[in-house]
């Protein structure tokens, strides 16, 4: 394995394992795995299995096939100092220190689109460990299988294709419960308008024109939307509002007027703190998000059920990570 950056700029659990993306798995040596999907411009997908684990102060990166250090540092977005941000974060609003500090190496990812899509469609009212496994029964089921050079086997995410044309019944038997009829009829609803290259020119899109894209489908809130548009859309000032992030909003910033979630009070919730932290307002809602956990005491349960196989229910998992 290379070196590929300080865990100062990246670290792996808070990355990781903060509910922006579901396969991630990690190893009784702590090197954490995921084989993912790059997409060139002919739209022809090709399996990268990345492998990560931290070395001293250091983050050790390899790939198979290898030589794949332009894709991980884009996946990882290495171009964002998030030092310097925290920085930034922390002049712009005091209150967000504490996160900062606890938390360095946060960084958001840029996932392949198609995946963060369908993967939140399964996040709605789910706890964590059924979400992890009804996203790991979908690639198992409609993913390509990937063996790895120490024979491990892995699994892609399923191309829109073939979660088109699979049967809501299947899927319901992989856990997804109403939530297959979303990823179905998402999927077929996607498929005229150009399928996975539709999504990706979602990025050269405003963030406006791509969340009107996004919640024109199946399924999909403003909620999902934000999360997609802020984790593989390059949309920096997307703010997803959950029940964790409106606490902490009413904690700090403003007071609503109801306690219903209407589309005012969404709108409101992610334009003060947009206004707040400027363009890069969704990496700050991360920190906010992640410091909640902890201290609504989820983080434990989060944690184990992430790094094992456990998927027994706990009640203090968080239902909705974002």
């Amino acid at each position: 394995m290379s070196y590929l950056c300080s865990c100062r700029q990246f670290n792996l659990e808070h990355t990781l394992v903060n509910g922006q993306a579901f396969r991630w798995r990690v190893d009784s040596d702590r090197r954490w795995s995921c084989v993912l999907t790059r997409r060139n411009a002919s739209n022809n997908p090709e399996m990268i299995l990345v492998h990560l684990r931290l070395d001293g102060e250091q983050i050790e990166w390899a790939t198979e096939p290898p030589g794949q250090e332009e894709f991980v540092r884009d996946y990882l977005r290495l171009g964002v100092d998030v030092i310097a941000l925290g920085q930034e974060f922390c002049e712009c609003d005091p209150s967000v220190h504490a996160a900062v500090q606890s938390f360095p190496g946060l960084r958001v990812l840029r996932q392949d689109p198609v995946e963060c899509l369908f993967s939140f469609l399964c996040t709605s009212a789910a706890p964590l460990h059924r979400i992890r496994k009804s996203v790991e029964g979908l690639c198992r089921t409609y993913g390509r299988s990937y063996r790895a050079d120490d024979g491990q086997e892995y699994h892609t995410f399923p191309e829109i294709e073939a979660l088109a044309g699979a049967t809501v019944d299947d899927m319901k038997a992989l856990g997804l419960g109403y939530r297959a009829r979303f990823v179905q009829a998402t999927a077929r609803q996607l498929l005229p308008r150009g399928g996975a290259s539709y999504l990706l020119s979602l990025r050269e899109r405003s963030y406006a024109e791509a969340k009107a894209a996004l919640v024109s489908l199946t399924g999909v809130g403003e909620k999902i939307a934000d999360c997609v548009c802020l984790f593989s859309l390059d949309k920096d000032d997307a703010i997803p509002v959950d029940t964790h992030i409106r606490q902490i909003a009413e904690r700090h910033y403003l007071t609503t007027d109801t306690r219903s979630m209407t589309k005012a009070t969404y709108a409101l919730i992610g334009d003060t703190i947009r206004r707040r932290f400027g363009p890069m307002a969704g990496w700050a809602q991360q920190y906010l998000f992640f410091e909640d956990l902890f201290e609504k005491r989820a983080w434990s349960a989060f944690e184990r059920q992430w790094a094992t196989d456990d998927t027994t229910s706990s009640s203090d998992t968080p239902s909705d990570p974002s």
